[in-house]
């Protein structure tokens, strides 16, 4: 391993503990798990109502709606925001290790950061649904009731349950996918986010990356489904890998290489760039 990828792990390890630490992350898992109880509180009393436990694989379904999916992307943004910033807390670092150095170390803790904000995600969706909850290797009867009835309609579940999502999809496979494509999907934002702010000194990437969260919903509303190829928060949402949005070219294995080709740029812009500008520490 080169000397500087052991410098950028080390900035990786020390960006992703004072982030995880900051009163920024806490607020937010409270946000969270508050917004999820509630979200899902109509799921535990049709769970009640009809004496039937719910398999654990709720978690596709929270990141195709698009409305808790915004919560989910702007939320890891503003935690994120903080590492495009030049405080002086951190000037001895960057001098020691370097500019390359501290943004690819940089770039990692984002994505460290999009990996474990989602396995949080990912077990709190879950948790909330206890007593109600029991492992089984199936959708269960829950879920395929929500998604092929109006039986949430009737409970005033809020929650979409995505029908293309339970008949094409087996549930490991389905939560897999969502794990997957949504950690790509706030990786890609959060690291345009970073590379505009560092290059900009400012927080204009915050803005931008928050625009593309809205941007899906733009797309949706003014029928310019063609775009969604170029909307990471379209792409991360598993329903729109059907063959309604098939035309358009959304296709699951072009999201992920969108994701994975966007990630590599930007890694390579935030390491390059500041060369270029001849930026001093």
């Amino acid at each position: 391993m080169s000397r500087a990828m052991v410098r950028g792990i080390r900035v990786c390890g020390y960006q992703m503990k004072k982030t995880l630490k900051s009163p920024r992350f806490f607020i937010l898992l409270l946000l969270l798990t508050v917004y999820f109880y509630l979200n899902e509180e109509g799921i535990r009393n049709f769970c009640s109502s009809v004496q039937v436990k719910a398999s654990p694989y709720i978690f596709p379904f929270l990141t195709n709606d698009w409305i808790c999916q915004m919560f989910l992307s702007g939320g890891f943004l503003w935690v994120a925001m903080p590492l495009g910033s030049r405080e002086e807390e951190s000037a001895f670092i960057r001098f020691r290790c370097g500019e390359k150095c501290w943004d690819l170390g940089n770039c990692l803790a984002v994505i460290g950061m999009a990996v474990f904000y989602t396995a949080v995600l990912w077990v709190l969706s879950a948790v909330v649904l206890i007593p109600h909850l029991e492992f089984s290797v199936s959708w269960g009867k829950i879920w395929r009731t929500l998604a092929l009835t109006d039986a949430a309609w009737q409970y005033r579940i809020q929650l979409e349950t995505n029908a293309f999502i339970v008949e094409q999809f087996a549930p490991i496979m389905a939560t897999a996918l969502s794990l997957i494509l949504q950690i790509l999907c706030i990786s890609w934002m959060g690291l345009l986010l970073y590379v505009v702010n560092r290059q900009t000194r400012s927080v204009a990437g915050f803005y931008l990356a928050v625009a593309f969260v809205f941007l899906d919903t733009m797309l949706f509303n003014t029928f310019l489904e063609s775009f969604y190829p170029l909307s990471p928060v379209s792409l991360v949402r598993l329903g729109n890998y059907s063959k309604a949005t098939l035309q358009y070219g959304v296709t699951l294995e072009g999201g992920i290489s969108f994701y994975l080709i966007g990630i590599v740029c930007l890694c390579g812009a935030a390491v390059v760039l500041p060369k270029w500008r001849g930026e001093e520490v």
